[in-house]
Parts: structure tokens; sequence; C-alpha cells
């Protein structure tokens, strides 16, 4: 079974998230950037899904240096945010994302996307 790291500072997101991909991964989260980096030191990931905008430390600065380490550079990475801005979205591009998402999405259409990267 794979692992799987919900990185959102919403509560009710990354339970929306766990209840919709429950059973088909082994689900790990995370409410903010630095709290993402340290789950990925302590439990290899095999897929990250992670918010932009967080407290402490925001989603494009954690995904550079998650994608900086070794064991993570091909792993794959998909923003979920709210965050619309085309330049958000080329930060996340070069630093190694895979995939931009709108919230709210479809769960169906997510867990299709998660299956196809992995």
């Amino acid at each position: 079974m794979k692992n799987i790291l919900l990185v959102d500072d919403s509560t009710a997101i990354r339970n929306i998230l766990k209840t919709s991909l429950f059973g088909d991964f082994r689900i790990f989260e995370a409410d903010n950037g630095q709290a993402a980096i340290d789950k990925a030191v302590e439990t290899q990931m095999d897929f990250f899904l992670m918010d932009v905008n967080m407290p402490i430390m925001d989603g494009l600065t954690a995904l550079k240096k998650i994608k900086a380490m070794p064991q993570y550079e091909k792993t794959p990475v998909v923003m979920l945010t709210t965050e619309t801005r085309d330049e958000k979205k080329n930060v996340a591009k070069d630093a190694g994302a895979n995939g931009w998402i709108i919230k709210p999405c479809d769960p169906a259409k997510l867990l299709n996307v998660i299956k196809k990267l992995i």
C-alpha cells in the first residue's frame, strides 16, 4: 500500500481527503509545510498532496525543500489549493509539482489523478 501525505492547514479539508482516499492508500497528515518535511523525513512517502497557503511554511517552500531531498526527486506532488494565479502555478511547476488542482475538487477525479501519477 502506498503512502500519501496530505498537507493542508484546514482540518476539514484533510478529513474530506482522508475519507475519499481511505482504503486505497496509507494516509499521513501535516498542517503546514514544515510539518510535511518532518513527516517526509520520518516516513517514506509515495505521493504528496499539498496546499499552497499555510502558516509556518507555505506549500511552495515545502515543495522546493522536499524535491531537494534525493529520495523525493521523482515523487509526485500535486498542489491542491484555492490559489489561481498563474505566477504561483509557474513557481510550483518549476519547483517540480506534477499538477495543480483547484479546491473544491471532485474526490473521484482526484483519486484518478493520484492513481495515474503513482
